[in-house]
């Protein structure tokens, strides 16, 4: 009898059972983010920071570019007075023909600078209009942007088939993704014919004329992208408000 007692004393009292709520259903501790669980919500979150990145590194151009500018003032960079005659060759004109005032640039298609400084040239177009035109100058930074090399072919190949402006925007607009496959994109999307396109890409004209803006370039000692030259001169800087100051001064003489 003793040893019943003892057996029901010592056995081990029921443990009434806990309920365990669903991963979806527990309590997300304050500030933590469950991670996207469908693909649609990963491609979002994936696009949403990708945008966050661009905005960073948009920014972070806007900072050089005014530490470049006040570096310049503070240690009184001398305007170069050298005048360059840079021949018009073959590169097609945005403005009036007969302007006198000549904005030539050097730039790199893939270079998000250049891509930029397109919009103070169209500004400056816009508010000198018959007083201003706009030579572009091929000059590819293939050593540092892979791509380089083959938009500048491109824009040339479209002027063979007088689209070289239409071209020559729709690479800046996406000069963040160019390869190999947009190239016939957009040719398709401007019109342009495109086993002829296909072909000039590759003729020697069109290689000639690259080679002829490149050594034009580094006579004119440009080393880096966008390079502004006016009316022969080289500018210290492509900042809008600078550039219009300085067009205005070639107008009053």
């Amino acid at each position: 009898m003793a040893l019943v007692a003892l057996t029901v004393w010592a056995a081990p009292m029921p443990v009434a059972a806990q309920s365990v709520a669903p991963p979806s259903q527990q309590a997300i501790p304050s500030g933590q983010v469950l991670p996207p669980s469908t693909p649609e919500e990963r491609i979002e979150a994936l696009t949403a920071r990708v945008q966050e990145l661009e905005a960073q590194h948009t920014k972070l151009e806007n900072q050089i570019l005014e530490l470049t500018d006040r570096l310049n003032v503070l240690l009184g960079a001398p305007e170069r007075q050298d005048v360059f005659v840079i021949p018009l060759g073959e590169s097609p004109i945005r403005g009036n023909p007969q302007a006198p005032v000549t904005l030539t640039v050097f730039g790199d298609y893939q270079s998000g600078y250049t891509a930029r400084a397109q919009a103070v040239v169209q500004l400056l177009l816009e508010e000198f209009s018959n007083q201003l035109r706009y030579v572009y100058k091929h000059f590819p930074l293939s050593a540092r942007n892979a791509q380089a090399n083959e938009a500048a072919l491109s824009a040339i190949a479209a002027q063979r088939q007088n689209k070289f402006w239409e071209m020559h925007d729709a690479l800046f607009r996406n000069s963040r993704r160019l390869e190999p496959n947009l190239y016939l994109v957009l040719a398709e999307q401007n019109g342009l014919d495109l086993l002829q396109f296909q072909s000039d890409r590759n003729s020697l004209w069109t290689l000639e004329r690259l080679s002829e803006d490149e050594k034009l370039g580094a006579k004119l000692g440009v080393a880096d992208v966008p390079a502004f030259f006016l009316n022969g001169r080289r500018m210290s800087t492509w900042r809008h408000d600078y550039l219009k100051e300085q067009i205005r001064r070639v107008l009053a003489n």
